[in-house]
């Protein structure tokens, strides 16, 4: 049976929903992907991503706990803060990547993707150790992300309390319209401003109005499934399933090394040597490939060097793109084919590719990034040669 957010009825009046992971979402809204794209990089977008697991671990237990059962180490965490993790296996391969938060100091929050929801839960509690508390608060606790250049001036006009302390991973309690949250800076499509908000889930519909009400002042409008693959995408952002993989090395994903801690005075995890392995050599990895003409490339499809093929696309579409005046976002956008690639891991930046789609061949360069910072927006690269 598929499972509904504390928004469904609010996204089933206003947008389109599909059946993700075993829950109702909205992939779009009336305005189409292209549009809440384009906003949530000039303005903001708002999210529902209640869909996703949330475990709080409590006792004088949980630190151990963690520190042996995620990659990153959780004792660098001060109440307040957090951090990129992934739960690893033995073999240096992803149970799943995760957000860790440290609500106070025996007590934390670990997000999880919503497809490997149960098999997270289950990994955790066969490795749960004495003075560890464990408790699915899935369906106790909703998840909203507030993302964008505006997304701080619209927090700030409605909470009760100061936003938490500029940059990304702090956090702290607040209270939005008489409702008791916690409040992070761990954005969520890549944004140099973002913002995850943890209501309780039955007073999630008052804030979410709210958000959207007063949201609508600032520019900000809700985001469905589609916009935030194409947003994650340009940030090259991986999701589970495509660059991760469960059969799949964790480092082979570049973002992955924020959330690995394998220094020297690290105590013992699971999957340490097998990632410090990887960490000395790894054949493959993942890189960002940009189309330079127009075209299609999608998932799966095969990327050449000299006629060989040396490996394939993870993740790949079509993503819309403001030109900028100045340092903002002006008024005309374009459309480019972007993706990310499994290839080998000599392979140097710059190096021209060819992407075969549908028996078409598209030609592409390997780039460092689709997107760099630009204050508080994100400045799409317009690379040399590229047709956009």
């Amino acid at each position: 049976m598929t499972a509904k957010t504390p928004l469904y009825d609010w996204h089933a009046a206003a947008g389109k929903l599909v059946d993700f992971a075993g829950w109702w979402l909205p992939v779009t809204y009336a305005e189409g992907l292209i549009a809440e794209h384009l906003n949530t990089r000039k303005n903001g977008g708002l999210f529902d991503i209640s869909h996703m697991g949330r475990f709080l671990l409590d006792g004088p237990g949980a630190l151990p706990f963690l520190e042996e059962m995620l990659t990153n180490r959780a004792g660098k965490l001060l109440p307040g803060r957090a951090q990129y993790t992934l739960i690893s296996d033995p073999n240096g391969c992803p149970i799943d990547d995760a957000y860790l938060y440290r609500l106070e100091e025996d007590r934390f929050m670990l997000v999880v993707n919503a497809a490997n929801q149960e098999r997270a839960w289950q990994w955790l509690m066969g490795h749960k150790q004495a003075g560890a508390e464990l408790t699915d608060a899935s369906r106790s606790l909703a998840m909203l992300a507030v993302q964008g250049p505006q997304s701080e001036r619209l927090l700030s006009a409605l909470m009760a309390e100061p936003l938490p302390t500029p940059g990304r991973n702090h956090g702290g309690w607040n209270r939005l319209q008489g409702v008791d949250l916690f409040v992070a800076r761990t954005g969520y499509t890549g944004e140099p401003l973002g913002f995850e908000l943890f209501p309780p889930w039955e007073q999630t519909l008052p804030v979410w109005q709210v958000l959207t009400r007063t949201g609508a002042e600032f520019g900000l409008s809700p985001v469905g499934l589609g916009a935030r693959d194409t947003l994650r995408l340009e940030a090259g952002l991986p999701l589970y399933g495509h660059e991760y993989a469960a059969d799949r090395p964790i480092l082979s994903m570049p973002t992955a090394r924020l959330g690995v801690d394998l220094s020297r005075n690290r105590g013992k995890f699971v999957g340490q040597e097998a990632l410090a392995a990887q960490a000395a050599k790894l054949p493959q990895r993942v890189y960002a490939v940009a189309a330079l003409t127009r075209g299609m490339m999608r998932e799966g499809s095969p990327v050449l060097m000299d006629g060989k093929q040396v490996g394939e696309l993870t993740s790949a579409t079509t993503i819309p793109a403001w030109r900028f005046a100045g340092d903002r976002p002006g008024q005309e956008h374009y459309i480019r084919p972007l993706g990310l690639a499994l290839l080998d891991s000599a392979t140097q930046v710059g190096r021209e590719v060819e992407i075969i789609y549908r028996k078409k061949t598209l030609p592409g360069r390997v780039v460092d990034a689709f997107v760099r910072p630009q204050g508080r927006y994100l400045k799409p690269i317009e690379f040399e040669g590229g047709a956009v």
